[in-house]
């Protein structure tokens, strides 16, 4: 019995696990989506700055504005990159957790296979005696009724 409440026990673990990888790899796609924005809003900004660098005014209040522009476009850029560069990172990590639950869940799994087959085996050699000893039981008063002894139903001797 003890054998089976690890099994049991092994299940819910196993179970558990499962789950663990299934939020880590929602976690993780959620980042991965996170990241294509940045990276789709990164392209706009530097589309952005090609596009006013490429339209030099005439005017100098223009020329002003457009520079004044242009450098808080390069510095929302920058702060970009460098979110994008911390979000690769938390990326990374999650990555690394998920590969560590999946292995955590592949290994528990093994485990519970072998109990499984451990339990199996169990059972198979418990059944096996049961039927020995009936298999004995039926030769030996076969025997004894073969020599004249007999016993009364209820299996006590006279």
């Amino acid at each position: 019995m003890n054998t089976e409440r690890t099994v049991n026990s092994l299940s819910r673990l196993v179970e558990l696990r499962e789950r663990d990888v299934d939020r880590l790899t929602s976690e993780l796609a959620s980042q991965q989506a996170v990241r294509v924005r940045y990276v789709n809003n990164l392209e706009r900004m530097e589309h952005l700055l090609a596009t006013a660098a490429a339209s030099d005014m005439g005017c100098p209040v223009l020329s002003s504005n457009s520079a004044h522009y242009k450098a808080s476009l390069i510095d929302l850029i920058s702060h970009h990159r460098r979110d994008l560069a911390c979000h690769d990172a938390d990326i990374e990590v999650s990555r690394q957790a998920l590969i560590t639950a999946a292995l955590k869940h592949r290994s528990l799994g093994h485990v519970l296979q072998n109990k499984r087959h451990a339990l199996h085996q169990q059972q198979h050699t418990r059944e096996q005696k049961q039927q020995d000893q009936l298999a004995t039981q039926a030769w030996s008063r076969a025997r004894l009724h073969a020599h004249g002894i007999h016993y009364p139903a209820n299996g006590s001797t006279s």
